[in-house]
């Protein structure tokens, strides 16, 4: 869903938070140039716990924790794992996140170097659009977990081959024997689901893609449904062991009779958007064949 933002004319007590790739001398440099333009306008930066802790020319600043006091708007400087961690523990969900990208891929922040200053007086003003990705919602072992903008794995270890069975609100759908099965969302479409051989789909649709990895049974192809179905993956009897990967930031080990539902997450993902659609095509295939 994309929502327009509302124009902003008075910043007066705003706060926006900073969260910054660790050891990268050019993302702690441009959060250094964006603190002192967010300054300019009468906006208190403030930078999340990690990256206070990180970074001694950002100490000076407050610090906030992700989990329990985001403030309504965040910028994030790094590449896609910056950003996939920071919405991953966000624990306000009306916090809109901004992207800049100062990773070597980071396909998920829009924002380039040279308009960093022009992009954050656009966050600042409310001349953007607010992007709502959905996300996937884990439960395993009957507990929920952190919702996931990319995707859910399901993996053996030791490259050893599992056996799982894939149901879809209760009906059987796949049967896979080989290294295990990726649920991406749209936007994960494009990250690892891609390269087991997934599609690429759109991020304006509402769909789910379920790509097996290396099955043996060479007839299995991705499968693409709707998000409002239950995906439950089951771990079948004579697999060996496996973890389950959430967006590549938490792992929990399974076994045999182990239940892992799927589900759409209640709390989309709120991303600043400022040429997102333009050109979109373009900038998947460019980004995806410079990455060396």
């Amino acid at each position: 869903m994309i929502r327009e933002a509302e124009p902003r004319r008075s910043f007066e007590g705003e706060r926006i938070g900073l969260v910054v790739k660790p050891n990268s001398s050019i993302a702690v440099e441009t959060a250094e140039r964006i603190a002192r333009l967010l300054e300019s306008l009468g906006i208190e930066p403030v930078v999340s716990e990690e990256t206070k802790s990180s970074y001694e020319s950002l100490g000076a600043y407050k610090s906030f924790s992700l989990e329990e006091e985001a403030p309504e708007k965040v910028i994030v400087v790094g590449g896609d794992g910056t950003l996939l961690r920071t919405v991953m523990r966000l624990g306000n969900p009306s916090t809109v996140v901004m992207g800049v990208r100062a990773g070597k891929r980071g396909f998920l922040l829009d924002v380039e170097q040279y308009e960093v200053e022009a992009r954050v007086k656009d966050f600042v003003e409310g001349r953007y659009v607010v992007v709502e990705h959905g996300r996937l919602q884990p439960l395993v072992f009957d507990k929920e977990h952190h919702c996931s903008l990319n995707d859910v794995v399901l993996v053996g270890k030791n490259a050893k081959m599992v056996r799982l069975s894939v149901y879809l609100d209760g009906e059987k759908a796949l049967n896979i024997d080989g290294d295990g099965v990726i649920v991406a969302t749209t936007l994960g479409s494009t990250a690892y689901s891609l390269s087991a051989g997934g599609p690429i789909i759109d991020p304006r649709l509402d769909a789910v893609v379920i790509t097996p990895l290396n099955p043996i049974q060479l007839h299995l192809r991705p499968l693409v449904v709707p998000t409002s179905y239950t995906i439950e993956v089951e771990v079948s009897p004579g697999s060996n062991d496996l973890s389950i990967v959430i967006d590549g930031q938490e792992y929990y080990d399974l076994g045999v009779g182990d239940v892992v539902s799927i589900r759409r997450c209640p709390w989309p993902a709120r991303i600043a958007r400022f040429r997102w659609w333009e050109e979109f095509y373009e900038r998947l295939y460019a980004r995806l064949l410079s990455y060396w």
